[in-house]
């Protein structure tokens, strides 16, 4: 199930393809350097500078960067109210809510609280 959700979402590549790999180091390097300004991220690994933003970074990966302006607005009225609640049931997975509310990541279930 859970490839099945990365292939929906266009990740599954990304986390099958044995010739990307990660430098734990140089993870940690760009964590400690990086910096997001509107919505730019900024950052240093081995003497380079990395620039890109989530359109930059979905082209780089191969993946869809469509709607993530929508997941990382705090106002979510734009979705309305009928489909805020369906996402909030789906996050939670307590179909007997009345009213949608911002999910923190410890009330998602172990599958969401991976992607997120």
């Amino acid at each position: 199930m859970f490839l099945e959700k990365l292939d929906a979402q266009g990740w599954l590549d990304l986390f099958t393809n044995i010739k990307r790999g990660c430098s734990i180091s140089d993870l940690a390097e760009f964590y400690a350097k990086c910096i997001v300004t509107s919505g730019v991220v900024t950052s240093t690994v081995n003497g380079h500078e990395l620039r890109f933003d989530v359109s930059d970074l979905g082209e780089l990966l191969g993946v869809s960067s469509e709607g993530f302006n929508v997941y990382v607005r705090k106002d979510k009225n734009v979705l309305g109210d009928e489909r805020l609640l369906e996402l909030t049931h789906k996050l939670v997975q307590k179909p007997h809510l009345i009213e949608s509310w911002s999910v923190k990541k410890g009330e998602m279930m172990p599958l969401h609280q991976l992607l997120f």
